[in-house]
């Protein structure tokens, strides 16, 4: 099943995405704005990973898909927690100047909040953020997500210590 939002369509990862997810892991600009530190990854890792990844009730993975410009992207929830209704949400989406600013990750991220609301029952989903992520702080509050506080100096990156937001939005504060 697709979950379709205005002009773009999340579904299930599929072999043909392997090639641009693995582009988007290797990237240093999307690394660079991520949380933890990535290494690079060689393609037969890479597929490995698809190999072993099975249907899990604790994550959610989707590839977003444009009309105008195909696969752009990832988003997920993970550590779905069914007792206490919960999630955490990432997203990824490549460095190129033709999709970034187009409002392609807001759409997506409602996309699949939405659904987590609205078909899985979900009560709060919440994400963490490196500090000078700008973008990414924008996308989460188009979508409604409060800021809840500073886990600090949690992520060391480029020769310095930088802090963590913490960030989550409940079910009656998503905003379409």
């Amino acid at each position: 099943m697709n979950i379709v939002f205005e002009d773009i369509t999340l579904r299930a990862i599929e072999s043909r995405d392997l090639e641009l997810l693995l582009e988007i892991i290797n990237d240093p600009e999307v690394e660079n704005m991520l949380l933890g530190h990535s290494f690079p990854i060689p393609e037969k890792h890479h597929e490995e990973w698809y190999k072993n990844l099975s249907v899990n009730s604790k994550e959610l993975r989707t590839v977003i898909e444009t009309k105008d410009h195909g696969t752009i992207g990832a988003v997920m929830l993970t550590d779905i927690d069914w007792k206490n209704r919960t999630a955490l949400f990432h997203i990824k989406i490549k460095s190129d100047s033709d999709i970034r600013g187009k409002g392609y990750g807001t759409k997506a991220a409602k996309a699949i909040i939405n659904y987590a609301f609205e078909q899985l029952n979900l009560n709060l989903i919440y994400s963490h953020i490196i500090e000078y992520n700008i973008a990414s702080q924008r996308l989460h509050e188009k979508c409604g997500f409060i800021k809840e506080g500073i886990l600090r100096e949690r992520i060391y990156k480029n020769g310095e210590y930088h802090n963590i937001f913490s960030l989550s939005i409940k079910r009656n504060e998503l905003k379409i």
